[in-house]
């Protein structure tokens, strides 16, 4: 019988974790994906300082419509 319990219990903690959770997620879903956008800017940040060079390091207008020409 207490094992039943147990699990019952285990049970319903765990939906109402994953419903306060999602609850959470609903709610402040427009927070979260600007974090996300935060975070992915920064990562393309990194990437292109880690990447790139003076080949693809466009610093003026005119040279970025030179390429874009070619």
């Amino acid at each position: 019988m207490k094992s039943w319990f147990k699990i019952i219990s285990w049970l319903f903690v765990s939906l109402l974790v994953v419903g306060a959770v999602t609850f959470l997620a609903i709610k402040y879903f427009d927070v979260l994906m600007r974090g996300f956008e935060s975070v992915k800017g920064e990562v393309i940040r990194q990437k292109n300082r880690f990447f790139g060079g003076s080949c693809c390091d466009f610093g003026d207008d005119d040279e970025l419509e030179e390429a874009e020409e070619l």
